[in-house]
């Protein structure tokens, strides 16, 4: 039984997609199928069957897979463990982030952490997007995330830090401004600007309109919360952004209107992969981001 069949057969059920696992393995989708069709006929099971435009895992293949994983991450925590004890003293700390969190929030978290422990380096990557995050810390590329709370984990555990209501941005003299509560058949009658299509905050917005059978109308679709305020101000549009940024910044060109009790509060924090060791190193980080008593209530055990 290859090492390598197992990975592709592993991240094929993560993914429920033989070309998404090809994506995190490097590999083609063709190499991926045909590690899996070695495995079923060594195994003499069948693993995986098709589902609409996806694949699941068979009863055997849920088998295989609780197995699969316990192996994998064994080794995974066997390299990080004794490249520890073999490396250089300092350490390294890798993340992948929201950029909000990039920008807000990381800041003086990191200052303060370098302070105690000049040391040890940071890697720290600005992401997006949260599927890009989550696909990361699932491959082991990075320690860990940083992203939000709107989000399947799948074999991950989330720990949340943070927690912030959503507010409707309007111009300041949009006739919306000043209002302390307003509609959802309020809000879909204006030109929304959205985040990008694969972004949560998107998904949640665009989830709610749905389940209300609302239809709307928007004319920007673009990154960041920075970029969307820019065009709320020059009156192209209304949007949904978390407190997240209106805690962050002051604008007085632009008023910010509760609309929590219609998507909900969106929490943001630190994701792991599921017993995976902790570095030091990274034991450390995830103190100065407020987890340490909550990860060392349970032996540091993911």
């Amino acid at each position: 039984m290859e090492l390598q069949s197992l990975r592709g057969f592993y991240w094929a059920g993560i993914h429920r997609s033989f070309s998404k696992a090809g994506k995190v393995l490097n590999i083609g989708q063709s190499a991926v199928s045909h590690q899996v069709k070695a495995l079923e006929e060594e195994l003499g099971v069948k693993l995986y069957e098709r589902m609409g435009r996806g694949i699941c895992l068979t009863p055997a293949g849920k088998i295989l897979m609780a197995y699969v994983d316990i192996i994998l991450q064994t080794l995974d925590n066997i390299e990080t463990h004794f490249a520890e004890l073999s490396g250089s003293p300092e350490g390294t700390v890798s993340i992948a982030a929201y950029r909000g969190i990039m920008q807000y929030k990381l800041p003086k978290i990191v200052d303060n952490f370098k302070k105690k422990n000049p040391e040890i380096r940071l890697i720290i990557l600005n992401k997006p997007l949260d599927t890009e995050i989550l696909d990361m810390v699932s491959a082991g590329d990075v320690d860990f995330g940083i992203t939000s709370s709107w989000n399947e984990f799948l074999d991950l555990s989330f720990y949340e830090v943070w927690s912030y209501d959503m507010f409707l941005c309007v111009p300041h003299n949009h006739r919306l401004a000043g209002r302390r509560r307003v509609g959802l058949k309020e809000i879909v009658r204006e030109p929304l600007i959205l985040y990008e299509r694969q972004n949560s905050i998107r998904k949640r917005i665009e989830g709610i309109f749905k389940e209300n059978n609302l239809s709307y109308n928007f004319v920007i679709e673009t990154g960041g919360a920075t970029v969307i305020q820019e065009y709320v101000k020059i009156g192209l549009g209304i949007s949904v952004v978390s407190g997240l940024v209106t805690e962050a910044t002051e604008e007085p060109s632009l008023s910010y209107i509760p609309v929590t009790e219609h998507f909900g509060k969106l929490g943001y924090g630190v994701v792991l992969k599921k017993r995976k060791y902790l570095s030091l190193p990274v034991r450390k980080f995830l103190q100065e981001v407020g987890l340490g008593e909550t990860l060392a209530a349970q032996n540091w055990e993911i």
